[in-house]
C-alpha cells in the first residue's frame, strides 16, 4: 500500500481526478498509474466529468482541498489498521490541513472530522479552530436583531371611568444591535421606536462597551450583576428593574492582577452610589460612596465601611457568610449572617440574622441600595425537604420558614410571619406541570393568604396532532375575606401552529356589576417568528393577562374594572 505521504504529493504534482477506475488521459504506461489508480479506488481523487484526470491541468487550491477532504475521511475510516500511515505522514496532513483550513472550512470539513484521523491533541485541529473562531465572530462584526409588535385595541363595553373608550392602534419597534470592535471590545444598543402609525417616538436603551484583556475587565452603560456580600450595602437596588439585583446604568471595573491574589473591582452607578472594592481568597472589602444631593457630604450622604467573609469549613454541606457596615458620616452601622447546613441528603436549612441601625444610609434612603431596613433586628429560618424517593418517582417537595422582625427604637415587631409551600410533580409531567398549597400566616394581625393550584394538567388527547391542559387556581385572603378562582383551558393544533386560550375568572371582592372576568385568546403562528394573536377579555383582571409564571401567592389578582377589551396583536421577531 502506498503511504499517504507520497499519496499528497501525487495528488498535488499531477490532479484531482474522478473515477475509482483507470483515467482515459491516464495510460496504462505512465509512471504514476499505480498511485492514481489506488487513490481513485480509495475515493481521494474523483477526476472530471468528462472521465478525464487533467495531469497537466494546474490545481486550484479548491481543489486540492478537496483531495485533503477525502484524505481524511479515509483515514477516519481505516485509523484502527495498523501500519496504515506513519508519524510522518500525519505531520504532513496536519502541516497540508493548516495551510488549507479556509477551503477546508468551506467545504465542511469539521474540528469533529480531524479528531477522528488525527487525534485530539493535533496542531491542525487547533489552527483550524483558531480559524473557524475568528471568521464566525468577524464574518459579520455588527449584528442586529430585533423585534415588532402593533396591536390594535378596541373596547365593547366601554369604561370611561377606566379611560377606556377610545379604539387605538400602537406599536413598538426594537432593534438590538451588537458589535464586535475587535479581539477584546464589543459594543451594544437597544433602539426603541413607538408609535411609528401617529407621532414616532425615539429612544435608546441598554447601551454598553464592553472590553476584556489579560487582567483587565470594564464595562461600561447597562449593568447587571448579583447583590454583593449578603445585601448589606449592595442588594436589591433595581432601577431598571431587571433579572439582576443590582441593574443600572453605570460601570463594571474589574482588575486581577497576574501575581497577586486580590481582586479589585470598582462599580458604580453615578449620582447613587460608588464601591471601590478588594477580594482575596474568602474575604472582601469595601468603601461605598452614597451621595444623595449635589453636597457629595451633604447630611443625608454617607460614606460606607464594609467587610464581608464567606466559609464552607472545608464541607461540602455548610456555608457560614457574614457582613458587616459602619457609616463614617452618620455613626450608625449594621452587621448580617447567613448559615446555611444540609442535614441529610433530603432536608437542608437557612438560619439568618440581622441588626441595622437607625439612619444606616444604604437601608434608609429614598432609593435604598440594601436588601434591609433601618432601626430594625430580626432573624429567619428556612428549610427544604424533598419528600421524594428514587429520582423515577414522583417529586414531592416541601419549604417552610419563619420571619421575626421588630424596630430597635420603639420594640414593636414588625414582622411575624409563617409561611410554607407543597409542591408536587408527576414523574410524566409535561413542561410547567405541577401542583402548588402555598400559606402564609401572620402572627401580628392573626391573618392568612392560602393559595393552591394545578397547572397544565395534560388531558391526553387521543388526536397525537393536538395538544389539551387544564389549569386551575384558587386564593383566599382573610384580612380582606376575598376569594378568587381562575380555571384555564389550553387546546393546540400542533400542525397548524394555533393554540387556543380560555380562561374564567372569579372574583368575591368585585361589587360593582357581575364577580366573573372571561378571556380568550387565539395564538397563530403564521410562520417562523411571526405570530397572530386575536383576543377579547370581559372585566378587566388585575394580575397579568398571562399565565402568572410565578405559580404562588399574588395578592393582586382580581378584577379592576368592567372593560371589554378586544385585541389583535401581530408579533415579528428576527
Amino acid at each position: 500500500m502506498k503511504k499517504l505521504a507520497l499519496a499528497l504529493v501525487l495528488v498535488l504534482a499531477f490532479a484531482l481526478p474522478a473515477l475509482a477506475n483507470p483515467f482515459v488521459d491516464v495510460p496504462l504506461n505512465h509512471w504514476a498509474y499505480d498511485a492514481v489508480q489506488s487513490l481513485a479506488a480509495k475515493g481521494v481523487i474523483i477526476g472530471y466529468p468528462d472521465g478525464t484526470f487533467g495531469g497537466n491541468r494546474a490545481l486550484t487550491r479548491y481543489e486540492f482541498a478537496q483531495a485533503i477532504a477525502r484524505a481524511l475521511g479515509y483515514m477516519e475510516q481505516y485509523v484502527d489498521e495498523a501500519g496504515f500511515a506513519s508519524q510522518d505522514d500525519v505531520a504532513m496532513l496536519e502541516k497540508l490541513v493548516q495551510e488549507f483550513a479556509d477551503e477546508l472550512k468551506s467545504l465542511g470539513v469539521t474540528v469533529d472530522d480531524l479528531k477522528k484521523a488525527l487525534g485530539e491533541n493535533s496542531q491542525a485541529i487547533k489552527a483550524l479552530e483558531d480559524r473557524v473562531s475568528n471568521l464566525e465572530k468577524y464574518a459579520e462584526p455588527v449584528k442586529v436583531t430585533g423585534e415588532f409588535d402593533v396591536v390594535y385595541t378596541a373596547y365593547a363595553p366601554a369604561d370611561a371611568a377606566a379611560g377606556k373608550t377610545d379604539v387605538s392602534l400602537s406599536d413598538e419597534t426594537t432593534l438590538t444591535i451588537a458589535a464586535d470592535i475587535n479581539e477584546y471590545t464589543t459594543a451594544g444598543i437597544e433602539l426603541i421606536i413607538d408609535d411609528t402609525f401617529s407621532t414616532p417616538v425615539v429612544s435608546a436603551d441598554n447601551f454598553y462597551i464592553e472590553y476584556q484583556k489579560d487582567e483587565w475587565y470594564l464595562k461600561f452603560g447597562d449593568i447587571g450583576l448579583d447583590a454583593i456580600g449578603l445585601g448589606l450595602v449592595l442588594g436589591e437596588y433595581q432601577p431598571n428593574d431587571d433579572d439582576y439585583d443590582l441593574d443600572f446604568e453605570g460601570f463594571n471595573v474589574v482588575y486581577t492582577p497576574e501575581d497577586s491574589d486580590i481582586v479589585w473591582k470598582l462599580i458604580g452607578a453615578p449620582n447613587d452610589w460608588y464601591t471601590l472594592r478588594a477580594e482575596w481568597e474568602q474575604v472582601g472589602l469595601g468603601v461605598t460612596l452614597i451621595p444623595e444631593s449635589t453636597m457629595i457630604f451633604d447630611a443625608t450622604s454617607d460614606l460606607i465601611v464594609s467587610a464581608d467573609a464567606w466559609t464552607d469549613f472545608d464541607e461540602e454541606d455548610v456555608k457560614l457568610t457574614v457582613e458587616g457596615a459602619y457609616g463614617v458620616l452618620s455613626g450608625t452601622y449594621a452587621a448580617v449572617g447567613e448559615l446555611w447546613f444540609k442535614a441529610s441528603d433530603d432536608v437542608d436549612f437557612t438560619i439568618d440574622a440581622h441588626y441595622v441601625t437607625a439612619g444606616f444610609t444604604p437601608a434608609s434612603s429614598t432609593a435604598s441600595p440594601s436588601d434591609f431596613n433601618d432601626d430594625e433586628m430580626g432573624f429567619g429560618v428556612a428549610a427544604d425537604f424533598n419528600l421524594s424517593g428514587d429520582e423515577d418517582e414522583d417529586k414531592w417537595t416541601l419549604s417552610a420558614e419563619y420571619d421575626w422582625a421588630q424596630q430597635i427604637s420603639t420594640g414593636t415587631v414588625t414582622t411575624n410571619d409563617i409561611g410554607a409551600t407543597l409542591t408536587y410533580v408527576p414523574s410524566d409531567a409535561v413542561e410547567n406541570e405541577q401542583f402548588v398549597l402555598d400559606f402564609d400566616y401572620s402572627l401580628n394581625t392573626a391573618s392568612f393568604v392560602v393559595f393552591g393550584g394545578y397547572e397544565d394538567y395534560d388531558l391526553e388527547v387521543e388526536d397525537e396532532n393536538e395538544d389539551a391542559y387544564l389549569g386551575a387556581l384558587v386564593q383566599y385572603d382573610s384580612a380582606t375575606s376575598q376569594l378568587v378562582a381562575v380555571g384555564r383551558l389550553t387546546y393546540k393544533w400542533l400542525e397548524e401552529n394555533t393554540t387556543l386560550t380560555i380562561e374564567g375568572r372569579y372574583d368575591s371582592a368585585w361589587t360593582a356589576s357581575m364577580p366573573v372576568s372571561v378571556y380568550g385568546e387565539v395564538e397563530w403562528a403564521m410562520a417562523d417568528n411571526t405570530t397572530l394573536t386575536v383576543g377579547y377579555e370581559y372585566q378587566t383582571w388585575g394580575a397579568d393577562e398571562d399565565w402568572p409564571d410565578d405559580f404562588a401567592i399574588d395578592t393582586d389578582r382580581g378584577i379592576v374594572d368592567t372593560a371589554g377589551t378586544i385585541t389583535a396583536e401581530l408579533d415579528v421577531t428576527f
